[in-house]
């Protein structure tokens, strides 16, 4: 039995066993006929998500809350189904109150910033790929800077997502130039994914989910109340406002990433119906990926920070403009030039 503990573990497949052991987190499971264990130490582990089909002693649960450890549960495809907080996580009520009086003036300028930044690293993307390849993004990279320019000058939100749309829809056309056709990428299509890069896409934002919300409830925001998604009904308006700031500089720089070395195929994936299935040697593959992107580092305010850092920032950044009214300024993922 082996003992490494990260800050976030993710456990996916199928058939592993989560207990405890001497006031230790053990995880087991057989592989290849041999049997395989892990010893994690609670007060180290910050986040554990797990996807897939597996088990959970009552002991283990109890140290995953003594620790005060976030339990993120995902399905195989990697969306979010559920969550496990202590009972001391109780203690946001007054945070959340003043989210609720948030002034709608200032909750649509905190909005603004997510909807420019996220457009803004768009162009990043395509910028960078760009410099790498023998592409040329000029008209849609055109189309969303015509947007973001309309957007400055925006104060109704579900106006401001309209033009939003119109960027992803500039942004994922051009993907699909770059896109080898193998993988027989459309478009965005989120459910149910129809093709590999949109599965990929889809496990990956899970992933990114879940840490976004650790985040924010570690600031004690109330995660179901939005400013730019507050139309959002029984959902996470919250995640879905701040994960809009990462979902290039995270999930889809490591999906091109992998694509670009050739270490995705269409062997990787299976169809069950009009369903695209991730096998499970890529899916483990592509959330190390995922995680070890987190764990790394960009630059953000003129220094090389760790992106689970800058998450961190950002989340408590966006509770000061919530529950202070300060100004909000959404982060912007800066490509590498040189």
């Amino acid at each position: 039995m082996t003992e490494m503990t990260p800050q976030t573990l993710h456990i996916s497949g199928y058939g592993k066993k989560l207990k405890k052991h001497n006031e230790m987190l053990a995880v087991e499971w057989n592989e290849e006929d041999e049997k395989k264990s892990l010893l994690l130490t609670p007060s180290t582990l910050e986040h554990l998500i797990i996807s897939g089909e597996h088990m959970i002693s009552t002991g283990a649960m109890r140290l995953i809350v003594d620790n005060d450890i976030a339990l993120s549960l995902l399905d195989w495809f990697g969306n979010p189904v559920g969550y496990l907080f202590s009972h001391e996580q109780g203690r946001q009520l007054d945070t959340w109150e003043k989210q609720l009086m948030l002034d709608p003036a200032h909750a649509a300028g905190i909005a603004r910033s997510i909807c420019i930044a996220a457009a803004e690293n768009k162009i990043s993307v395509l910028l960078s790929l760009q410099k790498r390849r023998d592409v040329n993004f000029h008209e849609q990279i055109r189309q969303m800077k015509d947007a973001i320019a309309i957007m400055s000058e925006i104060e109704d939100v579900p106006v401001l997502m309209g033009h939003e749309g119109r960027v992803s829809n500039a942004y994922f056309s051009a993907l699909k130039e770059v896109i080898p056709d193998y993988l027989q990428f459309a478009g965005r299509i989120k459910h149910p994914s129809p093709d590999p890069v949109n599965v990929m896409l889809s496990y990956g934002y899970g992933i990114l989910y879940s840490k976004i919300r650790f985040a924010l409830m570690k600031t004690n925001l109330n995660p179901y109340y939005g400013v730019l998604h507050s139309r959002y009904r029984k959902q996470e308006a919250l995640v879905y406002d701040l994960i809009e700031e990462f979902r290039q500089a995270v999930v889809d720089k490591t999906i091109l990433t992998m694509i670009g070395r050739k270490q995705v195929s269409i062997k990787d994936f299976s169809m069950e119906g009009n369903l695209c299935v991730m096998q499970d040697d890529l899916k483990k593959e592509f959330s190390t990926a995922v995680l070890s992107r987190l764990a790394g580092n960009t630059q953000y305010e003129c220094a090389d920070v760790e992106i689970n850092e800058i998450i961190q920032r950002q989340a408590v950044a966006l509770r000061n403009a919530i529950v202070n009214g300060t100004p909000y300024k959404a982060y912007k993922y800066q490509w590498r030039r040189s």
